[in-house]
């Protein structure tokens, strides 16, 4: 029968984790435990996943938020900034870590500083993540930690997608992501990749939805898909954004599969565990 796609996938994985050294924009691998500043999200989340604390200069105010970060907890010990180059040029900083929210302004005036700079896009598929672990450790001396991060986590994700192969792909159940205000996920996002790995197919997709289109109660029932993958409730704060999460016609009618918010956020070496929950959901849908 061949090599299935997220067979090929894992292959990819464990290559990008074991290529050879290379430069990534103006950084080149270290060895040395330089001092970082993250001007992003998504580069905090990796920064305070790989780093030692010592190297932890700043990071943004949004990794203390528990709905954001999966670390914010442990980034409340840090300095934090607003995102901004004037926020951290007293700091001693050896790297400053760039993502797509960092504004054009920001990165010129980090260039008129001279500081070297690290840019990573959003990880919008578990290669693309593969990459970012891999630059952001080569780039402050931790390529082993981020060497075995990445094998625990492709171990993972080949034994979650063999388990799916067992059952032939049109016999797989449906399901759809389902956001604040009705949004969901379709082609080229990490959750639909993760939700094929773990055996379901995305409602979505199969209506030609792209990822951050609103879902429509009304073409949600039609669907009916076998699970709804909604994020876990927020009773602090309620929102006229949640009231389609609620709405009495999804009650009871499919099986409903909560997500941390921050899990999914920014991508880290944890979609493995997101991933073999709904693999545990799709063996309760079909047993």
């Amino acid at each position: 029968m061949g090599i299935s796609i997220f067979s090929r996938l894992g292959i990819c994985i464990v290559a990008a984790a074991l290529a050879p050294v290379a430069t990534y924009g103006n950084v080149a691998e270290t060895t040395q435990k330089l001092r970082i500043a993250s001007l992003n999200l998504c580069t905090d989340t990796l920064l305070l996943q790989y780093a030692d604390p010592q190297q932890i200069a700043s990071i943004t105010w949004l990794s203390s938020d528990a709905n954001l970060s999966p670390f914010a907890t442990y980034a409340q010990q840090f300095h934090r900034n607003q995102g901004r180059a004037e926020d951290i040029f007293r700091l001693p900083i050896d790297l400053v870590l760039t993502g797509p929210s960092t504004s054009p302004t920001t990165r010129a005036m980090l260039r008129r500083m001279q500081l070297p700079t690290l840019h990573l896009e959003d990880a919008t598929s578990i290669n693309a993540l593969s990459i970012n672990i891999r630059r952001l450790t080569q780039a402050i001396g931790q390529s082993a930690r981020g060497n075995e991060s990445l094998l625990q986590m492709n171990e993972k994700l080949t034994k979650i997608s063999s388990d799916s192969y067992k059952t032939p792909t049109d016999q797989w159940p449906y399901a759809a992501f389902l956001q604040p205000n009705g949004l969901t996920v379709g082609h080229g996002s990490l959750s639909n990749e993760l939700l094929n790995l773990a055996g379901f197919r995305n409602s979505a997709t199969s209506l030609g939805l792209k990822t951050y289109q609103r879902f429509p109660l009304e073409s949600l029932l039609r669907a009916r898909p076998d699970l709804i993958i909604a994020p876990t409730d927020q009773p602090k704060y309620p929102a006229l954004a949640q009231e389609l999460l609620q709405h009495p016609a999804l009650s009871g009618t499919m099986l409903r599969h909560q997500i941390d918010p921050s899990t999914l956020i920014c991508g880290t070496s944890g979609i493995a565990d997101v991933a073999m929950a709904l693999a545990a959901k799709r063996q309760q849908l079909v047993h």
